[in-house]
Formats: C-alpha cells, sequence, structure tokens
C-alpha cells in the first residue's frame, strides 16, 4: 500500500512513548500508514506520493484544547458585540467613553453589547452603576460584560428589553445583585450567560454562521486539530451542528453540554462523529477568580482591586453556585446514561465538595464515561490533587491566567504562596494526573504556544515567575496540549499521538521546538495545520 503523503526531512514529535522521535511519516486516506526511518519508509512511495520536506522544521500532532468554545467565541465576539477590552481601551473613562460614542450612533431600541471591562487590567476601574449606564442611554438597552463573560451590568433598558422585573428570580445556578438603591443591576454566572443566549438568539443567522467559521479557522492557524465546545446550551446542540455540517471543517469538535436541571441531554451518548460529537455535561459549580465568585477557605486580599474594583465584601471567601444535592442530582442524572462529567471549579472549597460527589457518582455509576473532570482548577491544594488521582479524575489547567492576570493574583488577590501555586499542573503531572492545558476562549484567543511558553516557564507577561517549581520540560508541556488532552476528550485512541492508524492531524512549527530558549517560545510561528492529512492552514 503506497502513501498519498510522506513528511521528512525534519524533528518529529510523536508524542508515542514507544517511539518518540521519527525520521519520517507516512499518510495514507487521512490515517497514518506508517511511522519510522526514511530507509523503512521510502518503500511506500510511489509515483503519485507527494513528499512534504520540512526543511529542518518540526512537525507535531495537532495540538488539542480540552477547554475551549470556539462557535461561543464567534458568537460571542462578532459584530455587533462590541469589544472594550483594556488592550484597546486601557483606561475605565475611555471604555466609559467609547460605550458613549456607540450609542450616539445607535438606532431607536437597538441592543448595545460590550464585552471585555477587566476590573484587573482596566486602570481606573470602577463597577459601573445603572445611572452610569443610563446616563449613556436611556432609551438604548445597555450590556456591559466582563472579560471573562461570567457577570455583566444592566441600564434599566436593557432590563426590560429582557423581561427583567421586580419579580426576577435568577436561574439555577446564576446570581443577580441589586445595588445601592435596590435595582437589579449585576447578573453573574448562568444570569448573565441566559441574558447573552437571548441577545445572541436575535442576531442574524448568516452573522452567527461566518462568525463562528472564522474562530474556526483561527483555532487552525494557531495549530489547533481539535477542541472542545465546552458550553453549549441543549437548544444550540442542533443549530452547531448544521452550521458544522455544512461546510469543510478546519478542526474537530466535541461538545459539552451545559446544566439544564430541568432538561435531559438533546442527544444520546457515543452520538455524531470524529468531527462533531456531544462528549457530555459541563456543569459550572463555582465562577472566576476574577469576578471574586469562586469559594475559598483563605479570603481574598482585601485591596483597593477587590473592594473597588471588584465591589467585593471585606474578607471575601465567595461562593459555590450549588449546593452538594444539586450537583449530586444534576451529575447522577447524565453518569446513569454513560455521560462523562466535566466541572468548572476554581476555588479550593469548591474542588472539595465537587470531589465529594465525584466519589459517589462514580461509586454508584460504573457505567458513566471516563474520565471525569476538573476545569480550571485554579486554587486545588496538595491533598486534593492527590485525591483527584485516586479517583481517576483528570484536570484541564488554564495557564493564559498566569501570563494575563498573574500580576493581579499576587499582588491584589491571592497574595504570593497562593500565585505561585495557581493552575498547579506540574505538581498535578508529577503526582501522576494526566493534565492538559487550554487557553478557554472567548476569555483569551486559542494560542498553544502560549500554553507551551507558560507550562516551561510559569511567567506573567511582566516577566514576573509564579511558582517555578511548577514548570514541565518541553515534551511534558507538548503531551499537556496534545496527548493527555485527547484523554480528556476521550479520543486519545484517534488522535493526540502519531502512530499508525490514528488521523493524520499534524502541525508544524519553525525550527526545532525541542531545543528552543523557553524564554523564546513565544516567538515560534505556526507553519503548518493539516485534518486527516489535508493542509487546512499553510505558510509553508
Amino acid at each position: 500500500m503506497l502513501a498519498d503523503k510522506i513528511f521528512r526531512n525534519g524533528v518529529i514529535v510523536t508524542v508515542d512513548p514507544h517511539q518518540p522521535r521519527a525520521e519520517a511519516i507516512a499518510v495514507r486516506d487521512g490515517h497514518i500508514l506508517a511511522v519510522g526511518s526514511w530507509d523503512s519508509l521510502s518503500p511506500l512511495q510511489g509515483s503519485s506520493t507527494e513528499i512534504i520536506d520540512l526543511k529542518g522544521n518540526t512537525l507535531l500532532p495537532g495540538f488539542v484544547e480540552a477547554h475551549a468554545h470556539p462557535l461561543m467565541s464567534g458568537i460571542a465576539w462578532g459584530d455587533p458585540v462590541i469589544d472594550i477590552r483594556a488592550v484597546h481601551t486601557p483606561t475605565y473613562e475611555a471604555a466609559i467613553a467609547k460605550m458613549k460614542r456607540r450609542a450616539d450612533k445607535a438606532k431607536p431600541g437597538e441592543i448595545l453589547w460590550f464585552l471585555g471591562l477587566d476590573p484587573q487590567l482596566h486602570i481606573g476601574m470602577r463597577e459601573p452603576s445603572v445611572q452610569e449606564l443610563d446616563d449613556i442611554s436611556a432609551t438604548n438597552p445597555i450590556v456591559v460584560q466582563t472579560s471573562n463573560t461570567h457577570a455583566g451590568y444592566l441600564n434599566t433598558a436593557a432590563l426590560a428589553a429582557f423581561g427583567i422585573d421586580e419579580n426576577y428570580v435568577p436561574p439555577m445556578g446564576g446570581q443577580v445583585q441589586r445595588d445601592a438603591t435596590g435595582a437589579l443591576w449585576k447578573f453573574e454566572e448562568l444570569a448573565i450567560w441566559n441574558i447573552s443566549l437571548q441577545f445572541f438568539d436575535t442576531c442574524d443567522d448568516t452573522r452567527n454562521k461566518k462568525v463562528m467559521t472564522e474562530w474556526l479557522n483561527m483555532f487552525a492557524r494557531a495549530g489547533y486539530t481539535a477542541s472542545s465546545e465546552i458550553f453549549v446550551a441543549p437548544h444550540q446542540t442542533p443549530y452547531f451542528e448544521r452550521v458544522l455540517r455544512g461546510q469543510e471543517q478546519p478542526i474537530r469538535v466535541f461538545g459539552y453540554e451545559h446544566e439544564a436541571p430541568d432538561l435531559k441531554m438533546s442527544v444520546s451518548p457515543n452520538n455524531g462523529d470524529d468531527l462533531w460529537n456531544i462528549r457530555g455535561l459541563k456543569i459550572q459549580a463555582d465562577g472566576s477568580v476574577l469576578v471574586g465568585n469562586v469559594w475559598v477557605s483563605r479570603p481574598y486580599l482585601n485591596t483597593k482591586m477587590t473592594r473597588t474594583n471588584m465591589g467585593l465584601p471585606e474578607n471575601n471567601v465567595g461562593h459555590m453556585n450549588y449546593t452538594h444535592d444539586e450537583l449530586l442530582r444534576m451529575m447522577s442524572s447524565y453518569a446513569v446514561d454513560g455521560w462523562q462529567i466535566a466541572v468548572h471549579a476554581h476555588g479550593d472549597l469548591t474542588i472539595d465538595a465537587v470531589l465529594n460527589v465525584f466519589e459517589e457518582v462514580l461509586a454508584a455509576f460504573p457505567q458513566a464515561a471516563k474520565p471525569f473532570r476538573l476545569e480550571h482548577c485554579g486554587i486545588m491544594r496538595p491533598d486534593q490533587i492527590e485525591r483527584a488521582v485516586r479517583l481517576g479524575v483528570s484536570c484541564s489547567f488554564f495557564l493564559p491566567y498566569i501570563y494575563y492576570w498573574g500580576d493581579a493574583l499576587h499582588d491584589n488577590l491571592l497574595g504570593p504562596e497562593r500565585a505561585a501555586r495557581f493552575t498547579p499542573s506540574g505538581e498535578a503531572l508529577r503526582k501522576g494526573m494526566r493534565v492538559s492545558h487550554h487557553c478557554d476562549s472567548p476569555m483569551t484567543w486559542p494560542n498553544a504556544v502560549l500554553c507551551l511558553y507558560l507550562a516551561t516557564t510559569r511567567k506573567s507577561s511582566s516577566g514576573r515567575v509564579l511558582g517555578p517549581d511548577q514548570r514541565m520540560t518541553i515534551d511534558e508541556a507538548i503531551c499537556a496540549i496534545t496527548l493527555d488532552a485527547a484523554y480528556q476528550l476521550r479520543m486519545e485512541e484517534k488522535i493526540g499521538s502519531l502512530a499508525a492508524g490514528k488521523y493524520a492531524d499534524f502541525v508544524i512549527l519553525d525550527g526545532n521546538i525541542l531545543t528552543r530558549d523557553p524564554d523564546d517560545l513565544l516567538n515560534a510561528k505556526i507553519l503548518g495545520t493539516y485534518l486527516g492529512g489535508r493542509s487546512v492552514w499553510s505558510e509553508l
């Protein structure tokens, strides 16, 4: 059997423990035909075989993002959403001025959705009051959502537009706060997300498909060949499937439907194929460290950032979104049908509570799909890592937190000790856990190279090292965004490493990634991405 393509003359890192390095790799019909030396693979060359000269560059398994939202990222960031992130508008006053300029051009009744308010990065930040937003526009509905998407502020017109009155009860798992006048004002977790889904459902279908496709291609350009879509409202599942089936996909997408306490999954287990598939259930057990609504055993620091920018009470310890019984009921209702469970948990007390429920559910429903997953795991203690390993629970760690908000964690939110252990993936790996690293778009953009840099350096954007003992080797860092991420998506038999029979999903990086100085990893370039042997992105 002859090969369609043979890649050679470069650094081939297989992430296969039986054959870590290779000289060549042969592809046929979208799968890997053989991996080995050039001498052993050259007989597979025929007259129509394409020989791809790597020119000394590195070929790896395609990157796998175990925790992301590529489809929702497109919807969340595409026009008409207005970007007010600090990278563009560094001060709070500049963000307000941008809102005013946009409101001045708004059509009557047009909903104005601003995304990117950042209590940690916007200089002069304060929480926008209902009155301040009403002053921007008394007639146009205004929603201002934080950059982490976990909170949003509404003006009076927005409350009316979304049917929210004094009798409003937030959905299970959501919270709402009132301002000093008693008016409904700040919506968190499922409260703001349900409002956002109402808004996105009003957007033009052509627009939604366009922006989703743009983001899928953005992932491919970043070297990803597979990603989760780890927040799928049940009504979105058929819609997302229609969008994906209507195009030649640049990446594989594996969905996790979000908790809907009164609904069952909209599909059955093991549905779909290896391009689009609903994998399991996602539960939001707590919130964002950057909002202050994660449940911690030691309070947040009392600083201007926590008290004024974030509006937290003194000695804030946050909270969980669900009780033990509510978590147990939700997980059990899905695990009994063989679903995988993934739970967002940042605070250490939340992690304790989730592990308690995991232990009960795993014992009661051995048919549930494994591994059960913990998502983000910002403030995770050593004993919790050991317990998770005993239970067979795997963690996906949100490393870019360190780069973008590491200095805020160190100086203003948690203090040096907890900042040094934030997202402790190196320790988890050494204790025997199969870990992954993710960028969690739409919060940060897909950037596997940044994950490699952070795993090996633990440096914030200012160059401050947070937890040098949490560093990994480059081989370990690569495994965390390839094979072990595929394991968390229950796809390790088909993707994540380069072995005969697996899909020919590859990424090509410039130079030798193995010998590159870790501090220079941010300069590594993606030269090509292949999905099933098909080039979906190339700068070669």
